[in-house]
């Protein structure tokens, strides 16, 4: 084809070979479609050169947006490897190529301000205008409220902005237009003219707000102009669904994900570095321990005042014996009430149980409450209950304002607003103690100088990251020094381990190294920047370097080539410098101190360590979390840590911490099952386990980078699908079938039916004219009735012991019965069996896994059924009981086995199947055709709530160290 008539990309070519999972893209996604494509993969995966070959295959003029001028670097000097023509590529604005490479911020909006703001006030000012105003005088108003009231003003702008921000999409371009710079709609008017149809948005989970209004702009004027825009979504991460509003503008312009490239997949075809996470675990200094100790001793004595009033017990009796029905026959009694109370609301109910116990424990509730139930009351049960009191006792009383006041007021003090609408956590002084605590950089220290005394010490490259250069809160903090990155490097700079790895400190304001470092590193970085660096005059173990902005990327890419030649080898800064678009190849070991724990930022993060070295073939990366932990002699409870934590890691796959080869998400990368227990007696205030204990369980199971690299077997075939798992834990309390109660109830029923046919047979042949001694007749129905019985016994013995030593099997057939039931109620999609599969956990037969594969949001929905089915039992609409599952339905044996063994084994029907009566008759149906014997009882009456206190009683059958997890491959 003549290149001159060629449609614009189409003769671009690439030489080399595609990697895998790039080549499946382009196979998989057909070209000229009209909707989206959306593409997950992680940095370092060939994102760039596949988004030019999609984009090329479209054979239209194409416009790439990039969120930093690095990157847009990086699309051009790829895109010329392509074209046959340089000249086809462009970045200027000004000159406009087949392919033209430009940033967001050249599109962006209007003011420092939110773009919706200005929309929402021309809305608030039209809505004006239709009520009889001039557009004059509605803008004169509107100023006017701005001063007069401005927080009624701000108040009608949000509401306004909320709402467009549900729907700014699909607004009219002239609407949109209305906030975009003149400059940004007269470049996008040109780029239309000049042909753009195709538009690639490279990291393009950005698109949350003010850029995302642009790029709708964008795609709307191609549409006004008569043709179909493509867009091409690429991104290592997207957007936490947190933000439902953000989330749902994203989701509009880019639609579901059409190929997510796991990171797994690009580390064992070799093109990222194997890499392992850690977490190391640390306490308060004991400056911050007093003030928690402090805070936790006024904060008990708060609520608990409160609710030790007289109006307070008499809410929690009132809502523990809520008041009989009007049409109940006969009177209830406590037992009942309260069962009624846990029937309603189960969560509260339970709270309102230990704050009852714990301001009057003598109180005669209590004995009638299982002991299941009532465990350590918790923070969090404390200020729930505190919370509904108020709002059902004092808020709702004219007289009791005074004392609505009083606990507004003082929760206050303790980062806790108390509202109309419950208590909202605010900025608890505890919640920043612990994530900035001191004791972090300790840890920063102690994390460096164990990986320096490894094997690969010498080839360590380290980089730090916290979230601020100062933080401005220091409540509750210990010591003169803000925390932030000044902090962390004023302890790493005269550690004597780690001052060895020449360490600086780089933010947009600061240029920091040691002082006996100081000079070497500035000439050398006045070699790389071509001009002189100064040393500012100081005392002290550090010195600032003068530079003409510290924090510009050539000041940046000059630190980093330090890094790479080993002259530095520990750098120092802020997530807003060192997260996103920086690139050092040579940095192994990240330390995160940053609170961060969305998807993007977590995964931003950690590939800033997983790039190739050329320097170090066989390069391990190695990236650290820090959690700090409130000790477990102090009452005081805040899960913020954890939660974080978790959060963190459930959005990253890495090597299973027990060392098998398994690549899965969640905490079973970073933490062993017994490390997991040992945290969780820790958040449980058990005082067996300290944090010291815990922490050293985990630095004991570190492995080294060798054996990281040869867990992840690269260059090995793999299978590229993923598994929901459900870990569930067997034991002797809460066996799923009950072996000798089946085989006692079966050998009664076997001797009466035995006994019974040998008594008609002896009547049969007594009427043929054979005599029998009325005492032989009456000991051969007996023998008769016992060789049945023995007979019955043992097959039920030998079916229910058989079934209980292939556990693995009967929890496969209850998730089987699951999966047909949501399939048949229409809750997923066709199901395929042969990808359910449950097995013992190598290394502790009591554990077994259930793994369920397929479409990964239908194997969500059934793994999360399945948990629900072996977790306690709360409040289900149904119950399934299984204890007799070796018996024939015989409705006198199930109860005569009731009576041999009182024990029930009771599941809760999960209630995506418990909604219509129909799915859980025809979940019971499963279960009885793949298990045995079953019975589904609705709870309702006094029966109901009855067998809903005795199925609480239970164990849970869940692994409590992991209940859930992800496994790939």
């Amino acid at each position: 084809m003549d290149p001159v008539a060629a449609p614009p990309l189409s003769t671009w070519h690439f030489p080399g070979t595609l990697r895998t999972y790039q080549a499946e893209v382009l196979d998989r996604i057909p070209p000229g479609g009209a909707a989206p494509l959306h593409i997950v993969a992680p940095p370092g995966s060939g994102k760039t050169l596949l988004g030019l070959l999609l984009a090329a295959r479209e054979g239209h003029r194409t416009l790439v947006l990039s969120p930093t001028v690095t990157i847009r670097h990086q699309w051009v000097r790829t895109a010329s490897e392509l074209a046959p023509d340089a000249a086809a590529v462009s970045d200027d604005p000004e000159r406009l190529g087949d392919l033209t490479v430009l940033t967001y911020q050249l599109l962006s909006v209007t003011g420092d301000g939110s773009p919706f703001d200005d929309l929402a006030r021309a809305i608030w000012t039209e809505e004006l205008v239709a009520s009889g105003r001039s557009e004059a005088d509605a803008a004169t108003w509107l100023a006017e409220l701005a001063v007069d009231n401005p927080a009624r003003h701000r108040s009608g702008i949000r509401s306004r902005a909320r709402r467009l921000r549900s729907r700014f999409t699909r607004q009219r371009p002239s609407e949109l237009a209305r906030v975009l710079h003149p400059n940004a709609v007269a470049l996008i008017d040109r780029l239309v003219e000049a042909g753009v149809r195709t538009v690639v948005l490279d990291e393009c989970h950005h698109l949350l707000d003010h850029w995302a209004i642009v790029v709708a702009y964008l795609v709307a004027r191609i549409r006004e102009n008569g043709a179909e825009p493509t867009l091409i979504g690429l991104t290592a991460t997207l957007p936490s669904p947190d933000d439902e509003t953000e989330y749902e503008n994203y989701s509009h312009l880019l639609g579901e994900v059409d190929y997510e490239v796991p990171t797994p997949a690009v580390v064992k075809e070799g093109h990222l570095a194997p890499y392992r996470d850690h977490v190391m675990f640390t306490e308060p200094l004991p400056k911050e321990a007093a003030f928690i100790r402090r805070h936790e001793s006024l904060l008990h004595d708060l609520i608990t005042q409160v609710l030790s009033t007289p109006d307070a017990l008499s809410y929690l009796e009132h809502h523990l014996q809520p008041a009989e029905p009007q049409d109940a026959s006969l009177a209830e009694t406590p037992l009942a009430r309260l069962d009624r109370a846990f029937a309603t609301d189960f969560a509260l109910t339970r709270s309102c149980a230990l704050v009852l116990r714990e301001v009057s424990p003598q109180h005669p509730l209590i004995a009638s409450i299982p002991p299941a139930l009532l465990d350590r009351c918790t923070t969090d049960d404390l200020l729930t209950v505190l919370s509904r009191f108020a709002q059902a006792r004092l808020l709702s009383d004219p007289s009791a304002v005074r004392q609505w006041e009083y606990v507004r007021r003082s929760l206050a003090d303790f980062g806790y607003a108390l509202t109309d609408r419950g208590i909202r956590r605010g900025r608890n002084p505890i919640e920043t103690t612990l994530a900035f605590s001191a004791a972090k950089d300790h840890a920063a220290v102690e994390i460096l100088q164990r990986e320096l005394a490894g094997a690969d010490g010498d080839r360590i490259r380290a980089v730090v990251v916290t979230d601020f250069v100062e933080h401005g809160n220091s409540r509750g903090l210990a010591g003169d020094a803000p925390a932030g990155a000044l902090r962390t490097f004023g302890l790493l700079a005269v550690d004597a381990v780690t001052s060895r790895l020449r360490p600086v400190l780089l933010t947009s304001q600061h240029l920091r190294v040691r002082a006996d470092d100081a000079a070497d590193i500035a000439v050398a970085l006045g070699e790389l920047l071509g001009e002189p660096v100064g040393i500012a005059e100081g005392t002290g173990p550090v010195r600032d370097l003068q530079v003409r902005a510290a924090g510009s990327g050539r000041v940046v890419a000059a630190v980093s080539e330090l890094i790479r030649r080993g002259d530095v080898r520990l750098l120092v800064g802020t997530r807003g410098l060192l997260g996103e678009g920086w690139d050092c190849p040579s940095v192994n070991t990240l330390v995160d101190l940053t609170t961060v724990a969305t998807s993007s930022g977590t995964q931003q993060l950690r590939g800033r360590t997983l790039r190739l070295d050329p320097a170090w073939p066989e390069k391990v990366a190695h990236n650290w979390s820090v959690v700090c932990l409130i000790p477990s002699h102090v009452d005081l409870d805040d899960a913020s840590e954890s939660l974080r934590l978790r959060r963190r890691h459930s959005h990253l796959w890495g090597l299973s911490a027990e060392g098998d080869g398994r690549i899965v998400s969640g905490l079973g990368h970073v933490l062993t099952a017994p490390a997991v227990e040992a945290w969780t007696r820790v958040l449980d205030k058990d005082p067996s386990t300290t944090i010291a204990d815990l922490g050293a369980l985990v630095r004991a199971q570190w492995p080294s980078r060798s054996r990281t690299r040869e867990e992840w077997r690269i260059g090995e075939p793999y299978r590229a699908h993923e598994r929901e798992t459900v870990s569930i834990r067997r034991t002797t309390r809460a066996p799923l079938l009950r072996a000798a109660q089946t085989a006692r109830a079966g050998a009664v029923g076997g001797f009466l039916a035995g006994a019974a046919t040998t008594g008609v047979l002896v009547t049969v042949l007594a009427l043929f004219g054979v005599s029998f001694a009325p005492a032989l007749g009456v000991a051969l129905a007996l023998i008769g009735g016992a060789v049945a019985a023995t007979a019955s016994a043992v097959r039920m013995l030998v079916r229910s012991l058989r079934d209980r030593s292939r556990p693995a099997e009967i929890y496969r057939a209850a998730a089987v019965a699951v999966a047909r039931t949501l399939e048949e109620a229409g809750r997923v999609g066709r199901i395929d069996e042969s990808a359910i599969t449950a097995r013992p956990d190598d290394a502790d037969p009591t554990c077994i896994r259930i793994e369920l594969g397929g479409s990964v949001s239908d194997a969500r929905v059934i793994a999360d059924a399945v948990e629900e089915l072996f977790a306690p039992v709360r409040t289900p609409r149904f119950l399934l009981r299984i204890d007799a599952a070796g018996l024939p339905r015989v409705r006198v044996l199930e109860r005569l086995a009731d009576r041999l063994s009182p024990g029930r084994t009771l599941l809760a029907v999960p209630r995506l199947i418990a909604r219509r009566r129909g799915d859980a008759e025809r979940f019971c149906d499963h279960w009885r055709a793949l298990i045995g014997t079953c019975s589904l009882h609705e709870l309702s009456g006094v029966q109901g709530l009855a067998l809903l206190r005795v199925a609480r009683s239970a164990d849970s059958r869940v692994d409590p160290a992991e209940p859930r997890a992800r496994v790939w491959g």
